[in-house]
């Protein structure tokens, strides 16, 4: 074997950072650890006081499993007293696990105190809104306020830091599990509430400007006089909304201690396992980790709701995503100890894991591998029964394991092609429809706003982002902005600029009604868009789903060929503009006549404001149909609730082509497959009926 000079060993390397760097400036796989996807589980082996620990290894590789996650709740053993420092335990499983191909991903402890922390320190715990404190015994019971409480939580991530920042088999760390906005309401939190209201507003004269506190008598004399929001007082709305903010950034600052202690001892990405749907602001508290995660609990009939995730999470433009938790049969837990399905029909598991992975991700792990022998999961699914037997799906869990394996190098290799449309998907938003619905449904942001919007655009077959108000928008040929209640002056700003330039806005509905410190706007019902889009809105009536039975729906009427009337929900807004082009005018109700949808050129581009919801076949008419106007093409039609995903790899295309539902779909490519990766059947295809959860890897 010749051996390489070192010239040329340098020159290798230079050529493999270039490559790199070139990759992640143009935003495709970038990813963590080695080169390759990764499939993992949750691992808990100081539950069976390691004991089990040859065994689990041995399970594992049969399963194709090559990571793990660990130690998120275990600071008893890492600090069994204070100030003591105990890891040998921890660097004896990671050599174990990594002298058998399987790297670890390590969590900080956070989440769970040690209960001589408790009986010192209890000052750590948050105190809900009647006085009383909580103790030791459950997770997230802290206050992420408190001072005490933050010291210990960097010493532990500093410790772990310097015992395995550069720990052979490590490859990325987890902050913390599961951040939850619980509220503290200690007088430790109320006087950093008090310092966070006189940052923003300055002066309590602007405040009460601001909020209109002659209403109700609620005028303040100082900052101190502001309560902290609770759940059994109906709260003023900017109060309650800025105590949200505050509590994110409570928890953003937490995470922030631990980032900085664990980055004075390790290069290696950080990240935290998110759940969709909680009220944080995601890209605050994404905005200094490394790569997106989420975890998702849904059962196969909701799997097109867990599709929306894949598209947000490769929206941040972190590289390469992972999915932290899922079930991988059933799932079970909280303190009733509920357990439910998770995966029914055969396939479905695998049809939304090759989601994940196809809408680029690297990695998934399950929760959890063995499960629980006592303790308050002890109902949740794994793939090793506390008795040490094989889950009933074991042998499907394994066998997705080894596909994953087979096309490890393809899918690194070929990065999901960049996407020309974003749709902006707000957390602040979904914070505001908790404080105000504005109609009788009770809107969950994160289920409307994707069954709504979201899904017409991938029935579509429109290839997207989902991303949030802090991302460069001058990729995006389009962007939809529905229920988006509140924008900051720098991002309409942003907005019109972007419009001006060329791009087309699908704005609305719900959009612009809320000022920054949710108020009401007063000089136009837009504020500031209805400055630079031209456009009023002359009056506004909730739509009241429950009235159907009583009266007539109302519905909207199109000026353009091949939209029939529909019904519309959500709201009703009656529009006017001088300039601009009425697409739909309103049927029955106070606003029969009026304009309902209404686009408006804006230098070289177009707003299309939307001043209620069409329902799902018209949007997706619309889609189509602005989209072809600045050319983006569909990428298929046909059946909804099928996920099409393209890839490039050179002059390589590949297509993912997934069934999500346990029905047959048929679908009609734009470009025809001649190859399926996944089962090697050759010849050329461009309609294809998929079996339920079926999944084609094509190769154009």
């Amino acid at each position: 074997m010749t051996q390489a000079s070192p010239i040329s060993i340098c020159l290798s390397w230079l050529a493999c950072l270039f490559i790199l760097a070139q990759a992640h400036s143009q935003n495709i796989n970038t990813y963590i650890g080695d080169p390759k996807l990764y499939y993992g589980v949750a691992y808990y082996p100081e539950s069976w006081d390691f004991e089990t620990v040859e065994e689990d290894i041995a399970l594992m590789k049969e399963a194709n499993i090559n990571v793990v996650r660990m130690s998120e709740f275990s600071w008893n053993l890492m600090e069994p007293k204070e100030g003591q420092y105990e890891f040998a335990w921890l660097h004896k499983v990671i050599d174990q696990l990594y002298e058998n191909g399987i790297q670890v991903i390590l969590g900080t402890p956070t989440a769970t105190p040690p209960v001589w922390m408790a009986e010192k320190y209890p000052e750590i715990f948050k105190v809900d809104e009647h006085g009383n404190r909580r103790g030791h015994g459950a997770r997230k019971n802290t206050s992420y306020s408190s001072e005490t409480y933050r010291s210990f939580s960097q010493k532990i991530c500093s410790e772990l830091g310097k015992a395995f920042g550069k720990k052979a088999g490590v490859i990325a760390w987890q902050t913390d599990n599961e951040f939850s906005l619980s509220a503290d309401y200690s007088e430790e939190t109320r006087k950093k509430w008090v310092a966070w209201l006189e940052k923003k507003y300055q002066s309590i004269a602007t405040l009460n400007k601001i909020w209109a506190t002659n209403l109700w008598s609620m005028e303040y004399g100082n900052f101190n006089q502001i309560p902290m929001a609770t759940p059994s007082i109906w709260h003023h709305t900017s109060l309650r909304m800025d105590w949200l903010q505050f509590t994110s950034d409570e928890l953003v600052a937490f995470q922030q201690i631990q980032l900085d202690a664990l980055r004075k001892h390790t290069d290696l990405p950080i990240t935290h396992d998110a759940m969709p749907g909680q009220k944080i602001i995601y890209p605050d508290l994404f905005a200094n980790l490394d790569f997106m995660t989420t975890n998702f609990y849904h059962n196969f009939s909701v799997y097109n709701r867990v599709q929306m995730n894949f598209d947000r999470l490769r929206g941040y433009g972190k590289g390469m995503h992972w999915v932290f938790e899922t079930a991988p049969n059933y799932s079970g837990g909280g303190p009733q100890g509920k357990t439910w399905f998770i995966h029914q029909p055969d396939g479905a598991m695998r049809s939304i894991m090759w989601s994940n992975y196809a809408m680029g991700g690297q990695g998934s792990l399950f929760w959890l591998w063995r499960q629980h022998r006592a303790g308050q999961e002890m109902v949740h699914g794994s793939f090793i029964s506390a008795w040490g037997k094989k889950a009933a799906n074991f042998e499907q869990l394994k066998a997705f394991g080894q596909e994953l394996k087979d096309q490890s190098e393809l899918l690194i290799e070929t990065p999901v092609a960049p996407a020309e449309i974003g749709m902006i998907y707000s957390h602040k938003a979904a914070m505001g429809y908790t404080v105000e619905a504005y109609n009788t449904q009770n809107l969950r942001y994160y289920t409307e706003w994707t069954s709504r919007f979201y899904r017409p655009m991938s029935d579509a077959f429109l290839h997207r982002d989902v991303i949030h108000e802090w991302v460069d928008l001058s990729k995006y040929k389009m962007i939809v902005a529905s229920m988006l209640p509140s924008m900051t002056s720098k991002y309409m700003q942003e907005l019109k600029e972007w419009v001006q330039d060329g791009g087309v806005l699908f704005l609305g509905p719900m959009a612009g009604y809320r000022t920054e410190n949710w108020t009401a706007p007063t000089q136009h019902a837009l504020g500031e868009l209805g400055d630079w889009i031209g456009l009023e809105i002359e009056s506004r009536i909730p739509i009241d789903p429950f009235n159907k039975n009583h009266d007539k729906a109302p519905k909207i009427n199109f000026q353009l060929e091949g939209f029939p009337a529909v019904e519309c929900s959500l709201w009703s807004e009656a529009l006017s503009s001088q300039n601009g082009k009425t697409l739909a005018t309103y049927e029955h109700g106070m606003h029969n006549g009026q304009p309902a949808i209404i686009e408006t050129q804006v230098g070289k581009g177009k707003v299309v404001f939307f001043g209620t919801d069409p329902g799902p076949e018209a949007l997706k008419k619309f889609y189509l149909k602005y989209a072809a106007g600045i050319g983006i093409s569909p990428l298929a039609k046909g059946d909804q609730d099928v996920i099409i995903v393209p890839r490039k790899r050179g002059k390589d295309q590949y297509q993912f082509i997934i069934n999500i539902t346990n029905e047959s779909k048929t679908i009609e490519l734009a470009a025809p497959i001649v190859k399926d990766v996944l089962s090697g059947t050759k010849g050329a295809r461009k309609k294809i009926v998929l079996q339920p959860f079926e999944v084609i890897l094509g190769k154009e």
